[in-house]
This record gives C-alpha cells, sequence and structure tokens, in this order.
C-alpha cells in the first residue's frame, strides 16, 4: 500500500493534563528500562500495557505486528515539565503487514477508535507502536511517514519492539525530527513491585531468580511463547524395545514376501523363456515344411513343363488358352446373369409399386360399384329423357315450319284475334260480376228501416234578448 492509500478518519486529542509524575508519586512504583537520557521525553509504560505488547510482538515473528498506545499526554504539576504516561493499548486488527512494513487501514482505524470509545473513553491517543522482526530498533521511511501525518502532535510517540533480538526502544519528537530516547520508565502499583522488578529483569534478559514465574503466577512472555512453541512443535517418537522387535519383525515378513514374490518372477520369467524358445523352434520347423512344399511344387511344375516340350506344347499351349477363353466366358456370363438379376430385381419393384397402386385403386372401385350400377339406370333414363327431348323439338320444328305458311299465318292472326276476344270477355265479366254487386248492396240498404230522431232534452228556457235592435 502506497502512503496516498493510507486514510484515516478525524481524530481530537485533548491537551496536556496536570499531573504528577509516576517516579515522584508515592502510590505508584517505576523501574527504568535502560537509561533515560537528561534530555529525553520522559516515558511512563505500564506494567499491563508493556506485557501485552511483549505477547502481541512474539505471537508472530514472521512479518511485523502493531496498535495504538492510549494515555495522558500530561504536564508536571511540581515543575511544569512535560511527560507521556501510557496506560493502555489496542491491538490493531486490520492493517496491511509484510515481513518489512506495517500499515494501518481505514477500517483499522475506525475499530480502534470504537473500541477506544466503548473501553477507556477518557483516554488519549498518545501514539503507536509496532514490530520489527529481527531488524533492529529505527523507523523506516515509511514509518517515518505515518508517524508525521498521523501521530504528528509534539508529546505522540512511537515505540518498536523486536521480538528475536529482544530489544526495544521509544522515540519522541524533537527539534522538529524523531530520535530514539535513551530509556523509559516502567511502571505499576506500589504493591506490584516484586512483579514489576521480575518484568524488568525480563526485559533487559537479566536471570530471575523465581524460575520465570512471579508472584502472581505468571509465565514471563518470552518463556510463555517458547513453552506455546515446544507445545504446538511436532513431537518426535522415541521407539520402545518392544516397538524395534516389531518393527523389525515387521521389516522381515516384508524382506521374505518379497523374496518370494522375486522368487517367483523369476521362475515366471524363465518359464516364459523356454515357450517363446519351443514357439521359436516350431516357427522354423514351419518354415522348413513351406520351403519343402514349394520346392515340390516347382518340381512338379518342371515336371509338367518337360512333359509339355516337343510336339506335344502346342497342344498344351492351345488347350491352356482354350481353358482360359472359356474362363472368360463365364466370367462375362456371370457378369451378365448379375446385370439381368439387378434388371429383374428393378422390374420386380416396379411390378411390386405397380400391384400396391391396382390394389388400392380396387378398393376405390369396389367403394363406388353400387355408384356404379345406379349410373347404369340413370343413363337408361337419361336415354328415355333424350329421345323425349328429340320428339318434342322435331314437332316444335314442325310448328315452326307451319306457322311460316300463308295458312299458318292465318292460323297464327286467329289465335291472336281469339286472345284479344277472350281478354275482352273476361273484362266484361268482371264489370258484370261489379255491377251485381254494387245493385244487391243498394237493394239491402234501402230495405232497412230509418231509426227515429231522438227529441231533444228539456232544459231551461233561453233567456231573452237583452237589448232590442230597431
Amino acid at each position: 500500500m502506497s502512503h496516498d492509500e493510507i486514510v484515516f478518519g478525524d481524530v481530537t486529542y485533548r491537551e496536556p493534563e496536570r499531573k504528577r509524575r509516576p517516579d515522584r508519586d508515592p502510590s505508584w512504583a517505576a523501574l527504568a528500562y535502560e537509561v533515560p537520557g537528561p534530555g529525553d521525553l520522559p516515558i511512563f509504560l505500564d506494567r499491563q500495557p508493556a506485557d501485552a505488547i511483549e505477547r502481541h510482538a512474539l505471537r508472530d515473528t514472521s512479518v511485523e505486528l502493531g496498535g495504538i498506545l492510549l494515555g495522558k499526554e500530561c504536564l508536571d504539576d511540581q515543575t511544569g515539565e512535560p511527560f507521556v504516561w501510557v496506560t493502555k493499548s489496542l491491538e490493531a486488527k486490520h492493517f496491511e503487514n509484510t515481513q518489512a512494513s506495517f500499515t494501518y487501514t481505514h477500517d483499522s482505524w475506525e475499530e480502534i477508535t470504537r473500541e477506544r470509545d466503548r473501553l477507556h473513553p477518557e483516554l488519549d491517543i498518545v501514539g503507536w507502536y509496532h514490530t520489527h522482526p529481527d531488524f533492529g530498533i529505527f523507523l523506516s521511511s515509511h514509518d517515518l511517514f505515518i508517524h508525521r501525518n498521523f501521530f504528528a502532535q509534539p508529546l505522540q510517540v512511537a515505540y518498536v519492539v523486536d521480538p528475536i533480538r529482544q530489544t526495544r526502544g521509544f522515540f519522541q519528537w524533537r527539534e522538529g525530527g524523531l530520535n530514539q530516547v535513551g530509556g523509559f520508565h516502567i511502571t505499576a502499583q506500589r504493591n506490584e513491585r516484586v512483579p514489576l522488578a521480575r518484568q524488568v529483569n525480563d526485559l533487559e534478559n537479566i536471570p530471575n531468580t523465581d524460575e520465570g514465574r512471579g508472584p502472581d503466577g505468571a509465565f514471563s512472555p518470552r518463556l510463555e511463547a517458547e513453552l506455546i512453541a515446544m507445545l504446538t512443535r511436532p513431537a518426535t517418537h522415541h521407539a520402545a524395545p518392544a516397538d524395534r522387535a516389531q518393527t523389525a519383525a515387521l521389516f522381515g515378513l516384508i524382506g521374505a514376501l518379497a523374496g518370494t514374490l522375486g522368487l517367483a518372477a523369476v521362475l515366471w520369467l524363465h518359464h516364459l523363456g523356454n515357450q517363446v524358445q519351443d514357439q521359436a523352434d516350431t516357427i522354423k520347423d514351419l518354415e522348413k515344411t513351406v520351403g519343402h512344399s514349394a520346392d515340390t511344387q516347382r518340381l512338379a511344375l518342371d515336371t509338367l513343363l518337360d512333359k509339355a516340350s516337343g510336339n506335344d506344347a502346342e497342344k498344351f499351349v492351345e488347350r491352356y488358352k482354350k481353358t482360359a477363353d472359356a474362363l472368360d466366358d463365364s466370367r462375362r456370363q456371370l457378369a451378365n446373369q448379375a446385370t439381368i438379376n439387378d434388371a429383374l430385381a428393378t422390374r420386380a419393384k416396379e411390378l411390386q409399386l405397380s400391384y400396391a397402386k391396382l390394389r388400392t385403386d380396387y378398393e376405390i372401385a369396389s367403394k363406388y360399384e353400387n355408384d356404379a350400377k345406379e349410373a347404369a339406370t340413370l343413363r337408361a333414363k337419361v336415354g328415355r329423357l333424350e329421345s323425349d327431348a328429340e320428339a318434342l323439338t322435331k314437332k316444335a320444328a314442325e310448328l315452326d315450319a307451319l306457322l311460316e305458311t300463308a295458312e299458318g299465318s292465318k292460323a297464327a292472326g286467329l289465335l291472336r284475334k281469339y286472345e284479344r276476344a277472350w281478354y275482352a270477355a273476361a273484362a266484361g265479366w268482371a264489370v258484370s260480376l261489379v255491377s251485381a254487386l254494387g245493385l244487391i248492396v243498394s237493394f239491402i240498404t234501402w230495405k232497412l228501416p230509418e231509426e227515429p230522431e231522438a227529441p231533444p232534452a228539456p232544459g231551461p228556457t233561453p233567456p231573452g234578448p237583452t237589448h232590442r235592435i230597431t
């Protein structure tokens, strides 16, 4: 991850708090790790976060690990000099790391901020820590970039731990740069002075007389890491005498079995070689027999040719030609017969198709057999009707011929006059019928009595005129 890709959220820091230094407070105990310089920033690291950081550093020495330092940026209430007191630490759980670099991610910073707000809201972020496994105590260019851009407060520090070389050290801001301090203090409550002394001895590789276990019963971080590595290391199996005997017997049995299988394989190969040799001898005998037969046949052929030599040679050749010609004729006849067979097969297929078609037509014709019988009767009737039509046509022709004569013209005129007379008679009969009906209706109406007129209803006498006109 490049420098430009490192992103943190907004972080606010509190103002330095006036407080008594732990090494000057009777309720606290403080022991120096190495020798702090006279111009160094006093840095106090509580025993618990110091132990937690050491255990975190020893958890995986193949890559760099890191976290955040929490505590207070303080001013001594007696002298007014600044100092830093680290009381808690938080491990970074989301980060980018390799064997030689450690980088906080945005998710790591967010989770650290949430954990601080949830667990230690009263503490400030006073710096950060990371490991340099077998690299020594220094700040790389990448480390300087992180510290300058995200831990730029004057009292914020950087803590580097090398878990392999067992060295560690703090870095502080001084004259615009980051310099390593000569030493720092490990602090604890006054009643924890003995565990504190044992812990400082462990950090400085000074042997303890309590065999690595303090009054609180806890192992040192390094001893605990070594015990964990020892417990997780694959155990070496030491064979007992009985196990060795069983192993020897097992390998002896395996050797005997392998020897038996090897002997069986040798015998089988020997038998297979004998069979191959027998087959080779048989093939040689067969080759000899075939050669002898070929020599015999060749000798017989030569004898026949010798007998056919002289006067009989021409007859032999002629007979051979006739036999060859007869063989050729037989082959030609066989070819012709094959062609004829093919033609007959094709014709048979055509006849089968024709037969199928005729059978279909016959079935269709059988369906219309009754219609065919009725068709004969209808044909007779049609013939009779055609005869009648011809007779009527002849009569019509005769009548037309007759009409074309003078007598025919007179007859036609008389026929027209008869038709007009018949129409006039019909009209007269209709007029007479209507007149008779009118007379009957008039007679009936005249005979009916007339009804008397009803007298007027009595009523008041109309009044006289109101005035007179003279």
